[in-house]
């Protein structure tokens, strides 16, 4: 019963009964997993220019995950997906505070 709950989508993009709605919701999926890949690469080009955290890397990986949770987002949602965004999204803002706090005090975007 767990597999089921956890597999059984809630929603899925086909383009044969896809409303308005589905078309903006999956391109606004596409666009944020996107926009996550760029952060991915950034914090990437940020950690091989000044090296100051060894967690970089794993911070980068974790931008990388969520983006690609949001491309699978874009054509199926189920609560498997959606408890593993939050796992991702919880693993993401750790990294971030530690990352900030003790390597790059002055910098707030990244």
């Amino acid at each position: 019963m767990l597999h089921e709950l956890l597999t059984q989508p809630w929603w899925t993009y086909d383009p044969q009964t896809t409303g308005t709605w589905g078309y903006v919701y999956r391109w606004f999926n596409l666009f944020e997993g996107t926009v996550w890949l760029v952060f991915g690469g950034l914090v990437l080009h940020r950690w091989r220019r000044h090296r100051k955290s060894p967690l970089e890397p794993m911070y980068a990986l974790t931008f990388l995950l969520f983006g690609l949770t949001d491309f699978r987002e874009a054509y199926v949602q189920s609560m498997g997906l959606v408890v593993l965004k939050g796992l991702i999204l919880l693993a993401l803002l750790a990294f971030r505070r530690h990352v900030m706090t003790k390597h790059y005090c002055d910098s707030r975007v990244y």
